[in-house]
């Protein structure tokens, strides 16, 4: 009775020890997973801190040259022609109101209501921008149009809104013309940047 004891002892410690084996196997595959995974993230983190590292290192090799660029942009007079003289963003605003009367009366065109918006800081300069309204017909609309855009400083025409009317005039004698004109009402916005203190 005893060898039969002794064998159904000895079946359940190996038993018992092909368990132990295995929990142990088990318990050292997932330790070695987790070690493994957190060695992976932190490679790949490290990774992207170099490639970070790298590219800041060569955005500090560019950035001297950059602010001897922008130094040298500053200094160039044709680009300080291009700022509206004035220092005070109201005495622009009424610089162009004046100049745009001039060029829309020039043109042949009447000019019907003029007013200054308020001014805007934009990235180192005060954008200063004037409303108007004008009258008159596709030539003198275009002659004043050019004119804004194509002199110093720079002007920029925005919002333009065009309407046109078919009329016939009426001629000296009283009579209306056999002819039609179309008459053209333009709305637009004209802006020029001051140069901002220190900028």
């Amino acid at each position: 009775m005893m060898e039969v004891t002794t064998g159904v002892g000895r079946s359940h410690r190996l038993a018992a020890l092909a368990l132990l084996l295995l929990v142990g196997g088990i318990l050292v595959l997932v330790v070695d997973q987790a070690l493994v995974g957190r060695y992976r993230y932190y490679q790949d983190s490290l990774e992207q801190y170099q490639g970070q590292l790298a590219q800041l290192e060569r955005i500090a090799t560019t950035e001297e040259p950059a602010r001897q660029l922008i130094a040298k942009v500053q200094q160039d007079r044709n680009v300080t022609a291009q700022y509206l003289p004035q220092s005070v963003p109201a005495l622009a605003a009424a610089e162009l109101q004046q100049r745009l009367k001039t060029l829309i009366e020039a043109a042949g065109g009447t000019l019907q209501s003029i007013q200054s918006l308020p001014p805007v800081e934009e990235a180192g300069a005060v954008k200063v921008t004037i409303s108007a309204v004008m009258n008159g017909d596709v030539g003198s609309l275009q002659k004043v149009l050019y004119d804004l855009e194509s002199q110093t400083p720079l002007l920029f025409v925005d919002n333009l809104e065009v309407t046109a009317r078919v009329n016939r005039p009426r001629l000296p004698n009283g009579r209306y013309a056999t002819y039609t004109r179309i008459q053209l009402n333009a709305q637009f916005e004209v802006s020029g940047y001051l140069r901002k203190e220190g900028g």
